[in-house]
This record gives C-alpha cells, sequence and structure tokens, in this order.
C-alpha cells in the first residue's frame, strides 16, 4: 500500500498524523486529569452520559493505537538514517529511550500519572530486537500481541460482567485529583508494574508501525497506493460501525452508562477507529497536499512540547479550579480542550516560524546525539524536520 512519495512528502505526513494523534490523546487524558474520567467516575448520567459515549466511539483508546503505530514506524525511520549517516544507530537510539525515559518519569510524577511516556521508553528497547527480522515476522508478533491483548480484555469484561463484578473495574483508583505524592505512589505501586500487561498491546503496535516502515507504505507512487487505502479506510469504517451497534444499543437500554461494562467494545474500535482516521488523513494528504493541514503538522513537529505543555496548563488551570474540577460536566472539558488545542496550534505555528523545532525536542535531541543542534532558524537554513514525539 504505497500512499505518498519519498523524502519531505513521507515526513510531512507523519506530522500531519502525529498532530492529529497528540490533539486527541488530549481529549482522552482531559477527564482523568480533573477528575471526570472513568477512573474516578464508574458511571455517567443525563449529558454526561451521551459525552461519555461520544468519547468512547471516537477519542477513547483510538489514539493512543495511533501514536503507538507511529511510534514504531519513526523507530525504522530513525533507525534507518542514522545507518545511512554512518552513526551507531541502536546506540543513538538507546540514547534516545533513556532521556525519553527520563521525561516520562518526571512528567508522571510531577504533572500526570496518566504519563505513556515511560511506558514508551522501557518497551522501545525490545525494537531493538525486531530491527534485523523480516517484514513477515515482524508482522506476526504484531499481530499476535495486538490481538492477544483485545481477546484478553474481551474475556475479562465478559467475565466480570457475567459474574455482575463490573463496578471491581470502574471503581476509582483515587478519590480526588491526585497531588505528585499520589502520583509518586501509583507509579511505584501500579505505573510501572501495569507497564508488563499494556505492554503486550503497545509493542504489537509498535511492531504493526515497524513493519509499515519495512514494506514502505508511506512511499512510492501515490496513484498505486490509492485504491488499497480507500478500501482500508472503507472496511475500517464498517466494522467500526459494526461495534458502534452494541454500544448505542446499551446505551439506549440503561438508566446509566457505564464504560466499563462495554470497554471490551470500546477497546477493538479503537484499532479499526485508528485505521480510519490513517487512512483518512493519508487521502487527504494524497488528494489536497499536507499543507492543507498545516495545523496538524505544527502540534506533529512539536509533539513532546505540546504533549508536556498539555499537561503544564492542565495542572495550572486545576490549581485554579481546585476540587471544583471534578464537578464540571464532561462537556466542559471538551470545551477546554478545544480551546487550549487552538491556543497551542496558534502557538506551535508561531514558534515554528523562528525555530527549527520545539524546546522539548531540541533537548532531546541534544541528549540523543551529546551536541547542541541549532535552535534558531536563519534566512539561509532550509525547513527542517523536529523528529517530533516518538521520531
Amino acid at each position: 500500500m504505497n500512499t505518498l512519495q519519498t523524502g519531505s512528502s513521507r515526513i510531512e505526513s507523519l506530522d500531519v498524523i502525529r498532530g492529529f494523534a497528540v490533539l486527541g490523546i488530549f481529549f482522552v487524558n482531559v477527564p482523568e486529569m480533573i477528575g471526570s474520567g472513568i477512573s474516578f467516575q464508574p458511571s455517567y448520567s443525563g449529558s454526561d452520559a451521551a459525552v461519555r459515549l461520544l468519547y468512547d466511539m471516537f477519542f477513547q483508546t483510538k489514539f493512543y493505537s495511533i501514536f503507538a503505530f507511529l511510534f514504531g514506524l519513526s523507530f525504522y525511520f530513525f533507525m534507518q538514517r542514522a545507518e545511512q549517516q554512518g552513526k551507531p544507530a541502536r546506540r543513538l537510539f538507546s540514547r534516545r529511550l533513556g532521556i525519553l525515559l527520563l521525561i516520562g518519569l518526571l512528567h508522571a510524577v510531577l504533572l500526570w500519572y496518566g504519563d505513556i511516556l515511560y511506558t514508551y521508553a522501557l518497551l522501545g528497547f525490545l525494537l531493538l530486537l525486531f530491527y534485523r527480522r523480516s517484514s513477515k515476522t515482524v508482522l506476526v508478533w504484531g499481530v499476535v500481541l495486538t490481538g492477544l491483548y483485545a481477546a484478553v480484555v474481551s474475556l475479562l469484561i465478559l467475565l466480570m460482567n457475567g459474574l455482575g463484578m463490573s463496578a471491581e473495574l470502574s471503581s476509582p483508583e483515587f478519590a480526588g485529583v491526585p497531588g505528585w505524592k499520589e502520583r509518586a505512589v501509583y507509579l511505584l505501586g501500579d505505573g510501572l508494574p501495569n507497564v508488563l500487561f499494556i505492554g503486550i498491546e503497545v509493542l504489537g503496535l509498535f511492531l504493526l508501525g515497524l513493519h509499515a516502515g519495512k514494506k514502505g507504505w508511506l512511499e512510492g507512487d501515490a496513484e498505486a497506493g490509492a485504491k488499497p487505502l480507500r478500501v482500508a479506510q472503507w472496511t475500517a469504517l464498517l466494522l467500526s460501525g459494526l461495534l458502534f451497534i452494541p454500544m448505542l444499543r446499551y446505551y439506549f437500554s440503561h438508566e446509566s452508562y457505564t464504560p466499563m461494562e462495554i470497554f471490551h467494545l470500546t477497546h477493538l474500535s479503537g484499532k479499526t477507529m485508528a485505521v480510519f482516521y490513517i487512512c483518512t488523513l493519508l487521502r487527504l494528504i494524497r488528494r489536497y497536499g499536507a499543507h492543507r493541514l498545516e495545523d496538524f503538522a505544527a502540534i506533529g513537529r512539536t509533539a513532546l512540547s505540546n504533549y508536556l505543555a498539555q499537561s503544564l496548563l492542565t495542572w495550572a488551570a486545576l490549581l485554579a479550579l481546585g476540587d471544583a474540577a471534578a464537578d464540571l460536566p464532561l462537556w466542559a472539558g471538551a470545551v477546554y480542550c478545544i480551546v487550549v488545542s487552538l491556543l497551542l496550534t496558534f502557538g506551535s505555528r508561531l514558534w515554528l516560524l523562528r525555530f527549527r523545532m520545539g524546546p522539548a525536542e531540541w533537548l532531546w535531541r541534544a541528549g540523543t546525539y551529546g551536541t547542541l543542534p541549532p535552535l534558531a532558524r536563519t534566512l539561509k537554513a532550509p525547513s527542517t524536520h523536529s523528529g517530533g514525539l516518538g521520531h
């Protein structure tokens, strides 16, 4: 499925998809950050139930799936580029993961207990074991791991529902929005050990991205890949629709909406909708050009900086609101996400007019290569790709 041409077009498409995923992840994280997510509130009613259903259909589990896929794809491009330049690719990538791990641990304790960076960093080392393996082997491992996790989650949800124990799955982790001490305890007690479980799926998604890189799915003739891309897009949408039917049936047949009782459907639709989103963006890029989606690309080029900024801004908002934040309706959190996303998009575009990459990306690259890369743009310097989160 060769969808885009090589070089800058490939990089631009990655930036667009990465930026789209970063913004989507923000919508998923905010309810948990402010205390109105499923870790705090097992059931929803009224308007919150409707908003929660929309979250589960179009946001929950969708964007981390995209992001994990991109991480594996970007790993392949990083290793290829380093080898072509005669650099020690494995050593550089290991150093890159070490820095990401440190950033993730600090982020998890100081700002957001649901950080995903340290999980990516720890599991990223396993990618090195698959880099020299054939694309077929990588694909088989990716499908098996992703499918295994989906089967375990589905069986667990169905078993708990059958035993009338779904409340055990949706019991709050915290009595309120946690402080840094609670976040540290959670990290050591549940966060790091949980990597072993969710790592099954995350590594599987990494490997699917690595397979895409090995097969050159973002390279080659755009016209040759148009039909397969279109088929994948509509197939994914059809499968998503089939999963949405029982979700809607559950919603309309219950007085209150308990997300964990149908989480297996939310999880499965996360994979089908992720494929639909990726294919849709690639088709839009192929038809209209990446420049039409420059807002997403700007976020994607500064993905790590924006991911951290989302947490920092929300932390500041929580300081101002206090415990009242948890009482806000879900739609208010969604409006907040829209406002902050617009501000970050505007800020990212302004920043990139003067600088080559985001501040966090600059620190990450400096630590990886052991040198200080140029940050400010000059009149003679060409526009360069920043690397983003996971690339």
